[in-house]
């Protein structure tokens, strides 16, 4: 009996040496581990007005179900397609509706059982809503339009493609992007196809794609080569188009330069972010570049006064004068923690790391003012404001509204 103790400790100590888990004694700092937290003195007090459940929340895998707000309304969605509409002032729950999933048969039945987390049938890409209209997608490329009064369905359309973010319309077109490279327009009365545009992505991309830009005049989308381009939403004509960064490097892996993040317009200039490229300001109307810097995203940006800001892939938080590009601070403390894309709310800014913990700066100078842990599971999904209020979705489907004010 010794002797197999002794033999079940030499394993258990063999094993630790290989998986280097659990066993400090052999772990070593590489210097590509996510930088520790840092203290700071608080200043600001973080508000929870509401929080609701939203079903199961995002999957593990890619999914960013993004919420939509909309007029006094909020809606989120669960992977599963659970549909939750709430009062965004108070959180009191509207409605909610188990969106219809298509009839699979015996062998679609037993795909979605095998393949769980990564089911065609599911909703990975959050919500669009706007102009009377609720629009989801599945990774199947079925596009539903849905009514924002109870969540019934009004019509769903099966286009070629898996579809991983919002569809968004203009009240006439309804536009929506798959991971294929296409863009679909479809009538908003009906869902039929009106004209699609096809271009091809590079052999190595990021998992996901941009919503698009809908308005009366123009659709603008970003794709997964580093092009931005504007189209004729009646006819799918070009109306301009734009590099915004140029590949670099010898392996695909080094030459992604993915328009992963939505693009952001306000006041006739559009906003957007590459991966491994640039950070770039265009004219709404022509295309045209008013500035670029150096700079590598994967997420959404955010807009507040004369400040543009973005979250790095390597961790660093950076105002920019939105009207010229100057650099006006970065925040190089969170360096390697894994942020999803700022968000304003008052006159501060907030980011979401890896492990969940929200931190809150100074939009004037970047500095910390608060932090808190919103769930231990992180928050991949773009958060949402309305201005003075930040609406937050957490991995395991809680929607959080946050207000801050100066600490007493």
């Amino acid at each position: 009996m010794m002797q197999a103790s002794v033999r079940r400790l030499g394993w258990l100590v063999l094993l630790c040496a290989f998986t280097m888990s659990g066993c400090s004694w052999f772990s070593k700092k590489t210097g590509n581990e996510p930088l520790e937290l840092v203290d700071f003195e608080e200043t600001v007090d973080l508000d929870k007005v509401w929080s609701r459940g939203i079903g199961e929340g995002q999957n593990e895998g890619f999914s960013r179900l993004t919420p939509a707000l909309d007029k006094e309304a909020i809606y989120a969605v669960d992977y599963e397609g659970l549909l939750v509409a709430a009062n965004a002032t108070t959180g009191k729950k509207l409605w909610s509706k188990k969106i219809n999933q298509p009839k699979l048969g015996l062998w679609g039945w037993l795909k979605s059982f095998v393949v769980a987390a990564d089911s065609n049938y599911q909703i990975v890409g959050g919500i669009g809503a706007e102009n009377g209209l609720l629009m989801v997608a599945t990774y199947a490329g079925e596009v539903m339009a849905l009514s924002p009064e109870n969540g019934n369905e009004l019509w769903r359309t099966q286009v070629p493609g898996e579809i991983v973010s919002a569809p968004r319309t203009n009240g006439t077109v309804v536009a929506a992007q798959t991971v294929n490279g296409k863009l679909f327009a479809l009538d908003a009365k009906t869902g039929a196809q009106l004209w699609f545009y096809d271009n091809p992505p590079p052999l190595l991309t990021l998992r996901g794609t941009p919503s698009p830009i809908v308005t009366d005049t123009a659709i603008y989308v970003g794709f997964s080569n580093g092009r931005m381009m504007a189209f004729n939403p009646d006819n799918g004509l070009i109306l301009w188009e734009q590099r915004i960064a140029l590949p670099k490097g010898r392996s695909e892996l080094e030459r992604m330069v993915d328009i992963h993040s939505t693009p952001l317009e306000k006041d006739g200039v559009i906003y957007v972010g590459t991966y491994q490229g640039r950070i770039s300001a265009l004219s709404r109307g022509t295309g045209s570049p008013l500035w670029g810097q150096d700079g590598s995203t994967s997420e959404n940006l955010a807009i507040s006064g004369d400040k543009l800001f973005a979250s790095h892939a390597d961790g660093k938080v950076v105002a920019y004068n939105a009207a010229s590009g100057e650099q006006l601070w970065v925040n190089d403390k969170m360096l390697r923690r894994g942020l999803n894309g700022p968000q304003v709310f008052g006159d501060y800014l907030a980011v979401v790391d890896y492990k969940g913990y929200m931190h809150v700066l100074n939009q004037a100078d970047g500095e910390f003012v608060a932090r808190v842990r919103v769930d231990r599971k992180g928050a991949r999904a773009p958060m949402l404001t309305n201005g003075e209020t930040l609406y937050v979705y957490t991995n395991r489907g809680k929607l959080i509204a946050y207000q801050a004010k100066k600490a007493k």
